[in-house]
């Protein structure tokens, strides 16, 4: 275990001047191996679709480049509505290991990025300061149970690890009417077992809000089996809106609008 590991985070406010924010490693198994692999991607440039820093709005030009890149026929669509991302998301799900290996692979991502930035665009608020590789992690990925290290509490200006897998979790599955089948449940609903080492700065206290009763009772039939799937035993309020804890503030800086220039470790 790193202890007691000081570094800081260079960020640029909305004046363009760049501020030095403080931060204390915590002492956890999986803030350890986020710092590890901080270390090797400290100078290594951020992928501007991983960390929000691209236009996502205009969801049909994205769909029409995916599809030129995938060499598929394009559906037409007049509007956006759950259904046609909910389909358009299996597109991508289906087309992800193909293309993955393609080179010159953005627009995959981009259009992946996109379908959830339409599903969440009435969420305005913005409450997290996200920074990611992207595929220049690489081997840095890594299978690990992460759901165990969730805080009860999201503070600001904390440092957290962020549910990033190839699906959605069971809360949204259930909100973007997904087919109310076992099995796709169980292939499209994930918990957070893949490590990846994008991260986010909270800019607001977030509290997990518990979860409805319409949701539990949907998800009563569900659960056993997808607990069984993924060998975990519980999923609540807390795995489905905190995330585990990587590093502590030492500063009082407000982060609105900031974005992430450099480590300093």
């Amino acid at each position: 275990m790193i202890k007691n590991s000081t570094f800081k985070l260079i960020l640029k406010n909305q004046n363009n001047q760049e501020i030095e924010c403080d931060y204390r490693l915590h002492d956890s198994i999986i803030a350890d191996k986020w710092f590890k692999k901080i270390k090797h991607l400290k100078n290594i440039p951020i992928d501007t679709i991983e960390s929000d820093l691209v236009d996502l709005s205009n969801f049909k030009d994205i769909y029409q480049d995916f599809c030129k890149f995938a060499e598929i026929i394009p559906v037409n669509f007049k509007i956006i509505d759950q259904n046609l991302l909910n389909y358009l998301h299996k597109v991508y799900e289906q087309s992800h290991d193909i293309l993955s290996k393609k080179e010159n692979n953005s627009i995959l991502y981009k259009f992946h990025h996109s379908i959830h930035f339409n599903e969440s665009k009435n969420f305005k608020e913005i409450k997290k300061l996200n920074v990611g590789w992207g595929i220049k992690e690489g081997l840095l990925t890594e299978k690990f149970y992460c759901n165990q290290y969730y805080e009860p509490e999201i503070l600001k200006n904390n440092i957290y690890l962020p549910w990033t897998e190839l699906g959605k979790t069971p809360l949204a599955y259930w909100k973007n009417a997904e087919p109310n089948n076992q099995s796709r449940f169980n292939e499209l609903a994930k918990p957070h077992i893949t490590f990846r080492t994008k991260f986010f700065v909270a800019i607001k206290n977030i509290k997990p809000t518990t979860l409805s009763n319409n949701f539990l009772d949907w998800f009563d039939s569900y659960k056993n089996s997808w607990f069984e799937h993924y060998n975990i035993n519980k999923w609540d309020h807390i795995d489905e809106h905190s995330a585990p804890l990587l590093a502590i503030a030492n500063h009082k800086e407000d982060l609105t609008d900031c974005k992430f220039v450099r480590f300093e470790l």
